[in-house]
């Protein structure tokens, strides 16, 4: 069995046509539905919508705001040894089921999937995806400057994928999951500029879980291919309404909060990231000259990392500027 996170907020309509797609699809894992409301009265789901024809489904009034906060609400709900989250706008391929029962399978080696970007009124077609299994550490550098391409490159694949973010494209221990919540909430105590950004914003916990569980996973991982889920692009979505500057910062921090509780192996790698870390803090800075709110805080935690100055790798720093000036 596995639980399906589910959050949304004054969206029926969305949601519907989300079970009708997906309900029917997901019946061999034998899963359970905790939806997260965050409605208005007025549209709460329980008014709107027609649960008798789903089973196993539970109804959360979302006391917080933002989706991740809500989300950090509902895992003491979970009563499944394996869950995962669905956003009610995106769509999921039939066969990202494969990707949820290879961790069940084996959940010493984590299998990720990746999306697609798309308007919420264009289909896509799915096909069967393939897997490669990775050095898991390849994959985590990746987060932190070295080239995903070239990964994808040695292992003969041409198409133009991403590295993942996104939790709904793979699944979790609940036990981790507690894990990651403690994580997160240790990490935004008592922290405004990292509360807005992860809890009022929505951008980092997502990245977190993926770094956390690469890093949990056995010395390889599973990566699928090509897309396993669309993410629905739209007025509403997070990528539109924040701009690329906003995710920026969201997933540096989200890059921080991992790197601070890491336990590395090797002290190249320690390096690798703090140098990686840098770079792209020093960049943020010049970016948000415009907004004191941003600058002050993005220098405050700059101000923390340098504090670890004897982890800077300059050979890393000059491959890292090298690759991209030149390649």
């Amino acid at each position: 069995m596995i639980t399906f996170i589910l959050p949304t907020k004054n969206r029926v309509k969305t949601l519907n046509i989300f079970f009708k797609n997906t309900y029917k699809k997901f019946l061999s894992l034998n899963p359970s539905y905790l939806i997260i409301d965050a409605s208005t009265y007025t549209n709460h789901i329980k008014n709107k919508m027609n649960l008798k024809k789903y089973n196993n489904l539970k109804i959360i009034r979302q006391k917080t705001t933002g989706i991740q906060m809500g989300c950090i609400e509902t895992i003491p709900f979970i009563k499944t040894k394996y869950a995962t989250f669905l956003y009610d706008d995106d769509v999921m391929g039939k066969y990202v089921i494969d990707i949820y029962k290879k961790n069940m399978q084996n959940p010493e080696v984590f299998s990720l999937g990746c999306g697609v970007v798309q308007d919420i009124k264009k289909k896509i077609k799915f096909t069967r995806l393939s897997y490669l299994t990775l050095n898991k550490h390849d994959i985590l550098s990746c987060y932190y400057g070295s080239s995903f391409r070239k990964i994808l490159k040695s292992n003969q694949i041409k198409k133009k994928l991403s590295l993942p973010v996104s939790p709904i494209c793979t699944s979790f221990k609940t036990k981790f999951l507690i894990e990651w919540k403690k994580i997160l909430l240790k990490f935004t105590k008592n922290n405004d500029f990292r509360n807005f950004f992860f809890f009022q914003k929505d951008v980092g916990p997502d990245m977190i879980i993926y770094l956390m569980q690469l890093d949990y996973s056995k010395s390889v991982t599973n990566f699928y291919y090509p897309h396993s889920v669309k993410f629905s692009s739209h007025n509403d979505s997070i990528s539109i309404i924040y701009g690329n500057n906003f995710l920026r910062i969201g997933y540096w921090l989200a890059r921080i909060c991992f790197f601070k509780n890491k336990k590395f192996e090797n002290k190249k790698m320690s390096n690798n990231y703090y140098t990686y870390l840098l770079i792209i803090g020093i960049i943020l800075i010049f970016t948000n000259l415009n907004n004191s709110y941003y600058t002050k805080n993005i220098f405050i935690e700059l101000f923390k990392l340098l504090k670890l100055r004897d982890k800077f790798s300059f050979k890393y720093f000059f491959c890292y500027i090298y690759e991209r000036s030149f390649i």
